[in-house]
């Protein structure tokens, strides 16, 4: 998941906030908010990070608080987080002390868009 050290990784740091959707093709760490979906290869939303926004992923892990919906291949929710909204996914963690309002769906990894070609 999320490496200090990675270099290819996007940050949205503590002072900044993003108001649309997201598509990142790296890993991606939330301290700040965004109001707006989210697509990335793998996400951590920090201690301070807040997610107003549905989101896909491959991995998922909550430290601070989502409102929306998560599709991803594993989701973690840690201790102290808020997640409002409804999960898919094919491996779920709650640890103690998680806040969690919502439904749980086993569900595959999001697969990658496919594009179709225009009928003439």
């Amino acid at each position: 998941m999320w490496d200090q050290d990675n270099s290819d990784g996007s940050v949205i740091g503590e002072d900044l906030i993003v108001t649309g959707n997201i598509n990142c093709k790296s890993d991606l760490l939330i301290v700040g908010n965004v109001e707006g979906n989210i697509s990335c290869v793998s996400l951590l939303v920090g201690e301070s990070g807040k997610v107003n926004g549905d989101i896909t992923s491959e991995n998922v892990i909550v430290e601070g608080t989502i409102s929306g919906m998560i599709t991803s291949g594993s989701v973690e929710l840690k201790d102290g987080c808020t997640l409002e909204g409804d999960i898919t996914s094919s491996t779920l963690a709650i640890d103690h002390g998680a806040e969690f309002s919502g439904s749980v769906r086993p569900g595959k990894e999001p697969g990658k868009p496919q594009m179709k070609e225009a009928a003439e």
